[in-house]
């Protein structure tokens, strides 16, 4: 008896500590997002649709063999860390994102030769797949902190890197500088990052020990589910950039890269809430599933309302931001973003679904879903983008979060939270008369008051009412 009593004190003592940790993880990520976003706002000013396109299709490009150095190695480790199991040594996770970083520049590379780009293109693309190597060597150094309870040693190191960034964003500016300089800003900002992150580990006594194959090999095992379930996703989320450039050309790449990246930029929140949460996720899977049912629950409606009511006012006000962040050229980028701005509703839950899932070891699952995800997205993209342009993409990525935030949601209520997307469906009925306001009804100033008012206040009533009602487990 006494030493139950014991344990749990001790069990709730971790739990605290990891959620500590957690906050100082989100606080970091949240500081390295927000750089990276406003130097993306100067630059698409700067370089107008065109050039701002061809920078986007660099980037894109390689994010989709960014499964490769990633692979999910961070998240297992993580998850063992959460649960108090034996985790893998740093030295074989360094060792095993090395060997998956090269594989991903030959993959790129090799992939380059099929393409028709312009030389210059290909060799923007070659350059950047460099970042392969930094970004992995620097995420594999945050993922020993986290599970080291000292996430909250990185923030420095986010904020450089992210002040490093913007300097050379607005010296490149100033200076009329070209696409490979603003590409080595990047790489230089990633390089910094991965520097501070190891001159920390050794400051603190950090040492790198021995391993065996057999470690790599069992790191590889439990990976793979996620690994793959990351491939499919990045593919999902960059294939679109890709069809956009090849149907319209740089300027309907570039209109496309503005929406998306500022609905992004309202992920930010989503990203970091998500990334905190996960190690709690993990803890109580093994502790009390029934607080991680209540803590899911809570997480998932709490944000959900602020969510749609953010997109209904950005949904109005779209021409205005965009006119702000990007200037003249992108008047056109308004009609996409006031599409795109409604995945973020889609998108922030199913951040936190897909998280939820993995930690209660669902991989599988979620490989499945993601799976359906990207031939959902292909199609409605290779349908819409030639009718309809950019804005084709825009709808695209609408329809598949929907889709993904209705499977992920059957798959939650069956194992976690029972009647989950009953207790949500009932919060879209007023942002949807919203829209319909929006598209029907002259927006005058007067006008969208009063169903911005309405919306507001039946939100508010509809959020008190989800958080009031008891689980039903």
């Amino acid at each position: 008896m006494n030493t139950a009593i014991a344990e749990k004190p001790a069990s709730s003592g971790l739990t605290r500590k990891i959620l500590e940790n957690s906050v100082a993880l989100f606080t970091s990520q949240l500081l390295a997002k927000v750089f990276r976003v406003l130097a993306n706002f100067l630059l698409a000013r700067s370089l107008g649709p065109e050039n701002f396109g061809t920078l986007s299709l660099v980037l894109s490009f390689i994010e989709l063999f960014r499964f490769l150095p990633d692979f999910g190695l961070d998240r297992i480790i993580v998850r063992r860390m959460a649960r108090g199991e034996k985790s893998y040594e740093l030295s074989a996770n360094l060792s095993l994102r090395a060997l998956f970083s090269a594989l991903a520049v030959l993959a790129a590379g090799a992939t380059l030769l099929f393409t028709a780009y312009s030389n210059n293109l290909k060799t923007l693309i070659c350059f950047y797949s460099l970042s392969f190597l930094l970004q992995s060597g620097a995420s594999t150094f945050a993922a020993y902190f986290q599970t080291q309870l000292k996430s909250i040693s990185l923030v420095w190191a986010y904020t450089a890197s992210g002040l490093l960034y913007l300097a050379l964003t607005l010296a490149g500016i100033f200076g009329d500088a070209g696409l490979t300089f603003f590409v080595s800003s990047l790489l230089c900002a990633e390089g910094l990052l991965f520097l501070l992150f190891g001159l920390t580990f050794f400051r603190r006594g950090g040492q790198l020990a021995g391993f065996a194959v057999s470690e790599l090999t069992g790191m590889i095992k439990e990976a793979f589910p996620i690994a793959l379930s990351l491939a499919l996703g990045t593919i999902y989320l960059r294939i679109d950039m890709l069809i956009v450039y090849h149907y319209t050309g740089e300027r309907g790449a570039g209109l496309y890269s503005a929406c998306f990246q500022l609905s992004q930029m309202f992920l930010m929140l989503a990203t970091a809430v998500a990334a905190a949460l996960f190690p709690v996720f993990s803890r109580l899977k093994m502790e009390d599933k029934s607080e991680l049912a209540s803590l899911f629950a809570r997480s998932f409606l709490w944000f959900l309302s602020p969510c749609l009511l953010l997109a209904v006012v950005v949904m109005g006000l779209s021409p205005i931001i965009t006119l702000f962040l990007y200037g003249e050229a992108y008047a056109p980028a308004a009609a996409g973003f006031s599409v795109i701005i409604w995945s973020v509703v889609f998108m922030f839950a199913n951040i936190l679904s897909t998280q939820t899932l993995v930690a209660c070891d669902r991989e599988k699952t979620a490989l499945k879903i993601a799976a359906a995800n990207l031939l959902v997205n292909l199609a409605l993209n290779l349908w819409l983008v030639p009718r309809l342009g950019y804005i084709g993409a825009c709808w695209a990525t609408l329809g598949t979060e929907a889709a993904t935030f209705v499977l992920q949601g059957c798959v939650l209520q069956k194992i976690l939270t029972p009647k989950l997307l009953i207790r949500v469906w009932s919060h879209f009925v007023s942002p949807a008369l919203a829209v319909l306001w929006f598209y029907f009804y002259p927006t005058s100033f007067k006008s969208a008051g009063i169903w911005l008012f309405i919306f507001g206040y039946l939100v508010f009533i509809l959020n008190r009412k989800g958080h009031s009602e008891p689980d039903q487990r």
